[in-house]
């Protein structure tokens, strides 16, 4: 999913003549009233997702470790954990290279990301 969000987000940033390299230097706040105001928003918008939709899937896995840490599952969900927490970071620092706040939405996303890891995992492999 990294890859896919990176292209929206370069495709963005391409098409205001602003290549991917040099915009991890700019800060977008800075740009003028127009059309690339509009494009501040979805890149926004884009981050804030993203980085939104990482957080839930890591406290997914966190929720999941919590009950199988020591099942024959653990090694893989583990894992699949480490990827989640390398996209995490990566979101979490474009949060602050282009400064945009993260949602307000974050404390639920950790319970309900939390909650249903560890409730599936609860049901099983089966469940």
């Amino acid at each position: 999913m990294l890859a896919v969000r990176s292209v929206c987000l370069q495709h963005v940033l391409t098409s205001s003549r602003v290549s991917l390299l040099s915009c991890q230097t700019l800060s977008l706040s800075s740009l003028s009233p127009g059309p690339d105001q509009a494009r501040r928003r979805i890149v926004e918008k884009i981050i804030r997702v993203d980085h939104a939709g990482e957080m839930g899937a890591s406290y997914i896995y966190q929720g999941q470790m919590a009950i199988l840490k020591n099942s024959q599952s653990a090694p893989l969900i583990q894992e699949m954990w480490d990827h989640e927490r390398a996209h995490l970071k990566k979101f979490e620092e474009l949060l602050v290279t282009y400064q945009v706040r993260p949602t307000v939405l974050i404390p639920v996303w950790r319970l309900a990301g939390f909650t249903l890891g560890a409730g599936c995992a609860l049901l099983g492999e089966k469940g």
